[in-house]
């Protein structure tokens, strides 16, 4: 038998250890939750990486180092310090590079310069892609945010909203079809965005961000628009599907338009916990915790248990292989909504690059899409 001293001594023991591992505990939950805050609310835009080397340049054509950000199929474009191009799909492959033709170049691209693969396509602004447009301010509750008009015919007005960590640019791909098909444009900027009002420097992944939404589908509405249709992209389109069920007003909405949403942040954060092996019960106290501290309202953010407060026809694009939002939700999201979702999921593409993989089947269901929710300008 143990004696007094022994078992006092044990317990002693015990009871640090106890301590240690609470300790323990409560520390990993507190740098988890500020993973999630890092990884999925910081409102900030990443620094570009400069990660290829241009092997050649001739022919109509640019030479890179074979690799799955040189292969990546479809159309992208090329950006380096200086300068900036768009690229078409693969022409070939060899055992050391990838050619692929140059679709435009403005700037000097040579060998030797340091690049990276662009989802975005386009520089800069709408007239890189062809279209016509106007700087304008919409008025948020926060204060000017700063947005891109374009004109068109219809009196249904598409209003764009980029994701989280992307500028506005995201939009620039489907810019000159919506022109093609006659549809008045607003892409619009949010709190925290370059030139727009301070927000803390923290996404809400659409709450509160829904309310400078408001502001622009107002700003459309006093400025001719019979109605909008809302196109987002990740955590853009939370911030549409949040609009639609917070708002006092969203009936001028007629369909919504989904590229890569976040449409359960929760599920986010558990695919990024399976990668890097952390436990489930860490990953459900730092939710928790990133609720007390970030103000992250993880079931106002959930679209599948929100599912049935959607009413409006809405087309959703996912690609298979996108590592941000996980494709497996719209998946749920498509299958909870067979009669207002059309889904188009394009395998093999990664975050908002649906487009990228396939530019003409992409503008052929946006189109069409389009033509049925919109309708034509009033009296047609």
């Amino acid at each position: 038998m143990l004696s007094a001293r022994a078992g006092r001594w044990l317990r002693g023991v015990a009871a640090v250890f106890v301590a240690l591992v609470v300790v323990a505990l409560v520390v990993a939950t507190w740098v988890y939750s500020g993973q999630i805050d890092e990884k999925l609310l910081a409102a900030g835009q990443a620094l570009p990486a400069y990660e290829l080397e241009v092997l050649a340049v001739a022919g109509g054509e640019v030479s890179l180092p074979r690799g799955a950000a040189a292969e990546r199929a479809g159309v992208w474009g090329l950006e380096w310090e200086t300068g900036y191009a768009r690229v078409g799909p693969v022409a070939a492959i060899t055992a050391r590079e990838v050619k692929r033709p140059l679709l435009g170049v403005a700037g000097d691209l040579r060998p030797g310069r340091r690049v990276l693969m662009d989802p975005l396509v386009y520089e800069s602004d709408p007239a890189d892609a062809g279209v016509e447009y106007e700087n304008v301010i919409v008025e948020g509750p926060l204060g000017n945010c700063p947005a891109w008009r374009t004109e068109g015919e219809d009196d249904t007005w598409v209003i764009l909203v980029h994701g989280r960590g992307v500028s506005r640019r995201q939009a620039l791909r489907v810019l000159p079809v919506l022109a093609e098909e006659g549809f008045p444009t607003l892409t619009i900027t949010y709190r925290n965005d370059p030139g727009a009002p301070d927000g803390g420097g923290r996404s809400g992944l659409g709450n509160p961000e829904w309310e400078d939404l408001q502001a622009a589908v107002e700003y459309a509405l006093e400025r001719g628009a019979a109605d909008v249709v809302l196109m987002g992209y990740g955590a853009g389109g939370t911030t549409a599907a949040v609009f639609l069920h917070e708002s006092t007003d969203a009936s001028p909405v007629k369909g919504l338009v989904l590229d890569a949403p976040l449409l359960d942040a929760r599920a986010a954060v558990d695919a990024d916990a399976r990668a890097h092996n952390v436990p489930g019960f860490i990953v459900g106290w730092a939710r928790g915790l990133a609720t007390l501290r970030f103000g992250v309202d993880w079931g106002l953010l959930n679209q599948l248990d929100r599912a049935g407060e959607f009413t409006v026809p809405i087309l959703l694009f996912h690609g298979s292989a996108d590592a941000e939002a996980p494709v497996e939700v719209s998946d749920r999201f498509a299958e909870l909504l067979p009669g207002l979702v059309r889904y188009v999921r394009t395998e093999g593409a990664g975050h908002a690059e649906s487009w990228n993989a396939d530019p003409a089947g992409y503008e052929r269901a946006l189109a069409a899409f389009l033509a049925e929710v919109a309708g034509g300008p009033a009296g047609d």
